[in-house]
């Protein structure tokens, strides 16, 4: 029988103003890494959606465009979870749109990958299938079998091929060899055989390039692998997590973290645990396969304003344990905010929806007072640690 719970230990009073809302052994990255490492080029007035997909951290998660241009009439969606959609119908055509998503996790670490998308006016005559490669996890330094990426011309003349590249972060990992040549034919089709090594524990992911005549050059194609080490693993997708600040005698949302098996074995787990004001529940049960993965919720129930830490713990038969994560989280006054805040433009002021940084309900610590020039008059009490929306500074209205 697992332990869920143990002795709640109340630590320091702190009041802070606080935002709502390598080598065969090297281990993987506990901080989240963009997995999707290209996407395919869109057609003028053709409906365009495509998945991109994180790996690690600690979720929610928080999805931005974070620096380039997306292509016009095409958004980012709005996820807390490990995958985003990037959709739209693209209706201005565009070369070689280059852009960067940023993910962030809720213990303040994030990662970034480029992009670069196309939007030609017609049907692209150079398809490649299928979209991606994705291989099965593997001992890391043996081969794993080739598979192979189809290039077909659909077009009525011939396509000059001046380049297949590999890139991306873990671009090593994998090799390549083609038929393709320098120019294929009306109709025709050549492969690309892709093998993978892997040369770490964890995932990798890389792309392939393609660079062509074609309108929509140049093409990319996402690869991924798991690298696995003999015997067992456990290896967590953070080692700290921070609770949201939460009202005393309330609990938290839950937040979650992967417990991961990069082994060749199966990992036995005897128990998994949180102490101080924290609580977890999992679908781990008392045994992961190999290259399996599972779910651990936590949660926070303040008692007394101020800070609390904690821990995770999670024992079993993998080397280093306990896995362990640190917790922390806050507890907060009886005032939340509404999910409405009040963005500075101009020197006056106007209230807008903001509910990812300033979720209706969320608890709020710190209270003041905001006066405006504009509508919704002076007088509001804010939490003035809060920035509203992506690129003016605000404050959140509580009640």
């Amino acid at each position: 029988m697992k332990s869920r719970f143990s002795q709640v230990t109340i630590l320091t009073l702190v009041v802070a103003f606080t935002s709502c809302g390598g080598g065969p052994t090297t281990p993987p990255p506990t901080t989240p890494v963009i997995v999707t490492a290209s996407l395919p080029n869109g057609t003028l007035e053709t409906p365009y959606s495509q998945t991109i997909r994180a790996s690690g951290g600690v979720a929610p998660y928080k999805w931005a465009v974070s620096s380039g241009t997306l292509p016009h009439n095409v958004a980012l969606s709005t996820s807390a979870t490990n995958t985003v959609t990037l959709s739209g119908t693209p209706d201005t055509e565009a070369q070689a749109l280059t852009f960067t998503i940023k993910v962030a996790d809720s213990a303040s670490h994030s990662a970034s990958q480029p992009y670069t998308v196309s939007v030609v006016s017609e049907p692209d005559t150079l398809t490649l299938a299928p979209p991606g490669l994705s291989f099965a996890p593997q001992l890391v330094g043996t081969a794993n079998g080739s598979q192979p990426e189809t290039v077909t011309n659909t077009g009525s003349v011939p396509v000059l091929i001046n380049g297949v590249a590999l890139a991306g972060t873990n671009a090593a990992d994998f090799s390549q060899n083609n038929n393709c040549g320098s120019s294929l034919a009306a109709g025709a089709n050549c492969a690309i055989n892709v093998s993978f090594t892997a040369s770490q524990v964890g995932p990798s992911s890389a792309s392939i390039t393609i660079t062509d005549s074609t309108v929509g050059s140049p093409h990319s194609v996402a690869l991924s692998g798991v690298g696995l080490t003999s015997g067992t693993n456990a290896t967590l997708s953070a080692t700290t997590m921070t609770l949201p600040l939460t009202n005393v005698g309330s609990t938290s949302p839950a937040q979650s973290i992967t417990l991961n098996n990069y082994g060749t074995a199966a990992l036995d787990i005897s128990s998994i645990a949180a102490t101080g004001n924290f609580g977890e529940n999992d679908n781990c049960g008392s045994s992961l396969a190999s290259a399996a993965n599972c779910t651990i919720n936590v949660n926070f129930t303040p008692t007394a304003v101020g800070t609390v830490t904690g821990t995770l713990s999670v024992n079993d038969n993998a080397p280093g344990n306990p896995q362990t994560v640190s917790l922390s989280g806050t507890g907060g006054t009886i005032s939340t905010f509404t999910g409405s805040c009040v963005i500075f433009n101009g020197g006056l002021c106007q209230v807008t929806q903001d509910l990812n940084n300033c979720p209706a309900g969320a608890a709020a610590q710190y209270t003041g007072t905001l006066s405006c020039t504009s509508p919704p008059g002076s007088g509001h009490r804010v939490d003035s640690s809060q920035f509203c929306g992506s690129h003016r500074q605000g404050v959140c209205i509580v009640n």
